[in-house]
């Protein structure tokens, strides 16, 4: 999908990302702060930043935050929140992961949360996130990860990108582990964290019209039996679908 596609997909559900209770959780949030370890002298960007929750999040431990996206829907909501809370040391600014706006070893901290799978060039990703960030700063990246097994992997991708045609793909942990391996980063914590989703709700994020939403509900439910894709689906007392995502929290220091 094309930078202009994208941009159109995730404005046009700009609302209902604003207000996913996922993407909002309190508890994942503080976990991300908590094992990144700021300090109130850092500077950070939050690459991919959405309307804003790991920014604001991230603001009440640092110095600065400036948040990034190339879509202004979903800036527009970070801006309206930080005018209407009063939040002082976050700026918001439209630019692209692949072409950061920003001199060479510039932030303490890089982070980004529930973005890595869109990025149509993740290798260029990393080294635009590694350029700006200082020597020894670190970088944490939290997303949706996808099975080791490779054919389970392709299963939920497959799924995504039904879903929603802006997603590029949910890599293989050890496949994200590499990628920072090979540009000097130094892992030092990588750890799950279980997801739950109402498929409804899911569904609704993307909106990816009728037909595709019973398409996806359908292969959902051809993958209870053997956990084709890995996802832990199951129906509940009251009959919903429901399923959990394999994120990980991974904080890396720049060598």
């Amino acid at each position: 999908m094309s930078h202009t596609k994208a941009q159109e997909q995730f404005a046009k559900r700009s609302q209902a990302y604003a207000k996913s209770s996922a993407l909002s959780n309190e508890e994942n949030l503080k976990r991300i702060v908590e094992l990144t370890v700021p300090s109130g002298t850092d500077r950070l960007l939050d690459v991919a930043t959405g309307t804003g929750f790991l920014a604001f999040e991230f603001a009440k431990h640092v110095f600065e935050v400036i948040g990034i996206d190339f879509t202004e829907e979903m800036l527009a909501i970070a801006k309206q929140y930080k005018a209407d809370n009063y939040i002082k040391n976050v700026l918001f600014e439209s630019a692209d992961v692949g072409s950061l706006p920003f001199e060479d070893n510039c932030f303490d901290i890089v982070s980004c949360r529930f973005a890595f799978h869109h990025f149509l060039n993740p290798e260029k990703a990393i080294l635009e996130m590694t350029r700006v960030l200082k020597h020894g700063g670190k970088l944490v990246i939290s997303d949706i990860t996808s099975s080791e097994d490779i054919t389970k992997s392709e299963y939920q991708n497959m799924m995504e990108t039904i879903r929603d045609p802006s997603h590029v793909k949910h890599y293989r942990p050890s496949e994200i582990k590499q990628m920072l391996n090979d540009h000097g980063f130094d892992i030092f914590h990588f750890e799950n964290w279980p997801a739950e989703f109402a498929f409804d709700e899911w569904i609704a994020m993307s909106d990816p019209g009728v037909e595709s939403a019973k398409h996806v509900r359908k292969m959902m439910i051809d993958a209870m039996n053997n956990d084709l894709a890995d996802l832990n689906i199951r129906l509940n007392d009251a009959g919903d679908l429901w399923f959990t995502y394999n994120t990980k929290i991974i904080v890396a220091r720049k060598g």
